[in-house]
């Protein structure tokens, strides 16, 4: 059965309401305990004798109040300081974990593999391809990190790319892009936040602890003891309480942890399958992990923190209830039911090392979705789209004009705002760019996204005004320019800018934005041939809704649907089905899903950060 990804992203939407939930009432479990500690070692509460209904009359209330507030306030801010530094996406979560970016271009003949097999994966779920990093870690693992496809980063320790044969890969890589598509990073990444803010009160006595051992021994020093003596042991007293604190905080965050995560793996592991139609590929990666001492530890500070985000437990537990993920014999079950419970010896889990070199030309071994949806490119495009000036030259090739007067002036600002290289580097690709058909051309730009996402800063800002005057430069812009030039700039604002990340679900429905959903619906009934089938796919599209608009199809603005695009792009996981359900509606009004429309329902899908993988079995 397929996976419906928009409901998937739903259920991790409402599954984040939950961890709010469950976060308000750990707080609130912060709050008494601290009151308590704070009131026991500052004299006003004596244990023994906490009972009767005169002695909560005395409390001092008034203190009681400023303990909430600053406890309130400190949970806050940490809750806050840790978002602020996620805000700029997975590569924030990965570079934390100790990931060293892979260059796209890299010869060397694992990371050749894996970079290929994150390109099949990608193509294969319709969503850019994503930066890869690596970890040098010796265990088993990998994980996606991020709040959208625009900004996701696929991370992947040694041990994966050593211990692993490709098919074993591709299973832990499918495994990661079934948590991109079904909205698991999203919540993740708050919850590191989340626990943070949980956490952070245990941090706050371990270093009044240190500082009250610190100033103890001072005030020894000094031969000053006894006037010093009650104060001295109350803050002491107070900051063991809040490190006693800190653990019931690590109790109940790595409880919370464990129930949001367990049931997002299993569902993780069968939409693997389903990307790759090959469970013993995935099952062979946990039968390693099995078979292996490290299995899929990873030794970095911040792998507590980031457990949940991994392909398995990264960290080594002490009770089993409290188990980010389910055992590994619990997950192979599921996906080979008839195994018999042996995890092979190392020695047999140890890949065929002469195999490596066939990693770089490889194609997809569990029969993805890539066999249907990939069309071969060019050798040349293939090297180009993995090279940084090479990529932003593919670009300009794919907004060049075929008219004299529009193609010269490109030329012109390519020379002025670019480089005489780039140039250069257009002259030589132009023509091979002019052979490939418009689902070639969105595959190509999905294949560009980890080259130009490499680019400086600076060079970003200087290749973004020059898509921007060569889309200009144009008289009448058509759909394929315009859609080029919204991919790469929505694509790549999220990387050099983190407010341009979707962080949020709009809780507007799809009848609210109804001028954008028409202009939309316009756009691509546009491409349905003359204005008889126009109008029968719009008729199509417009059926499908809850809400009414004109029967008569409107002018299509795309300067218009350029400003409209953020709002739909923020729509809810179900209002964007109930789009997506116009949409292949549309296209398919005349029973025929042509190259041009295939290609415009994938560059829509990437540029709304949609799941294509549902609509493209149409």
């Amino acid at each position: 059965m397929s996976s419906n990804f928009f409901a998937q992203q739903d259920l991790a939407r409402r599954n984040t309401r939950i961890l709010v939930l469950l976060f308000s009432l750990a707080v609130l479990l912060l709050l008494l305990l601290t009151n308590i500690v704070a009131l026991v070692s500052l004299g006003f509460v004596d244990p023994a004798v906490i009972s009767g209904m005169e002695h909560w009359q005395s409390l001092p209330w008034h203190l009681v109040a400023w303990v909430s507030l600053l406890v309130i306030a400190a949970v806050g801010l940490a809750v806050l300081y840790k978002w602020q530094q996620l805000k700029a996406g997975g590569k924030v979560v990965a570079v934390s974990l100790g990931g060293v970016v892979i260059s796209p271009d890299s010869a060397d003949p694992l990371q050749r593999r894996l970079l290929n097999v994150v390109e099949e994966m990608a193509l294969a779920a319709g969503t850019p391809v994503p930066p890869v990093y690596l970890l040098a870690e010796p265990g088993i693992n990998a994980f996606a990190a991020g709040y959208s496809p625009a900004d996701a980063v696929i991370g992947v320790t040694q041990g994966c790319l050593t211990q692993l044969n490709r098919e074993q890969l591709q299973g832990v890589i499918a495994h990661e892009f079934s948590h991109i598509l079904n909205g698991d990073m999203r919540m993740n990444i708050r919850l590191i936040a989340i626990l943070n803010g949980i956490l952070f009160l245990g941090h706050i006595g371990y270093y009044m602890l240190r500082g009250s051992r610190g100033s103890s021994v001072a005030r020894i020093g000094s031969g000053r003891s006894s006037n010093n003596k009650n104060s001295g042991g109350g803050i002491l007293l107070l900051a063991l309480g809040l490190v006693v604190i800190g653990y019931v905080g690590s109790f109940f965050g790595n409880l919370i942890k464990a129930a949001v995560s367990r049931q997002r793996e299993f569902l993780a592991d069968a939409s693997a399958v389903q990307f790759t139609r090959n469970p013993g590929g995935i099952a062979g990666a946990l039968k390693v992990i099995g078979s292996q001492s490290r299995q899929s530890s990873i030794a970095n500070p911040n792998a507590d923190e980031s457990s949940h985000l991994f392909f398995a437990e990264a960290i080594s537990r002490w009770a089993a209830i409290f188990a980010t993920h389910p055992p590994l014999a619990h997950r192979i079950k599921r996906l080979e039911p008839q195994w018999n419970g042996k995890f092979p010896t190392p020695a047999s889990a140890k890949p065929d090392t002469q195999k490596a070199n066939e990693a770089a030309s490889a194609k997809t071994t569990g029969g993805t979705n890539t066999e249907r949806l990939q069309q071969a490119l060019p050798l040349l495009l293939l090297h180009s789209s993995r090279q940084t000036e090479p990529a932003q030259a593919l670009v300009c090739c794919l907004l060049l004009q075929q008219d004299d007067n529009s193609r010269n002036e490109q030329l012109r600002l390519i020379k002025q705002l670019g480089s005489v290289s780039l140039l250069q580097q257009v002259d030589q690709l132009c023509d091979t760019v002019a052979t490939l058909n418009a689902l070639q051309q969105v595959q190509l730009l999905q294949r560009l996204m980890p080259a130009l996402k490499a680019l400086p800063q600076q060079h970003f800002s200087a290749f973004s005004q020059l898509v921007q005057a060569l889309l200009h430069a144009i008289a009448a812009p058509g759909l394929g320019p315009w859609l080029v030039s919204q991919f790469v700039e929505h694509s790549l604002a999220t990387q050099f800018d983190p407010s341009q990340i979707s962080k949020r679900y709009s809780t507007k429905a799809l009848a609210q934005l109804a001028p954008a959903v028409s202009q939309l619906l316009a756009l691509v009934s546009s491409v349905a041939g003359d204005n008889t089938q126009q109008q029968q796919a719009w008729l199509a599209a417009i059926a499908t809704l809850d809400f009414s608009l004109d029967a008569s199809r409107p002018t299509v603005s795309l300067s218009e649907l350029s400003r409209q695009l953020p709002a739909l792009l923020t729509l809810a996981p179900l209002q964007k089905q109930r789009l997506w359900q116009a949409l292949e509606a549309c296209v398919q009004a005349d029973q025929l899903l042509q190259t041009n429309e295939q290609a415009l329902l994938l560059a829509l899908a990437l540029l709304l950060e949609m799941p294509y993988q549902t609509a493209a079995k149409a």
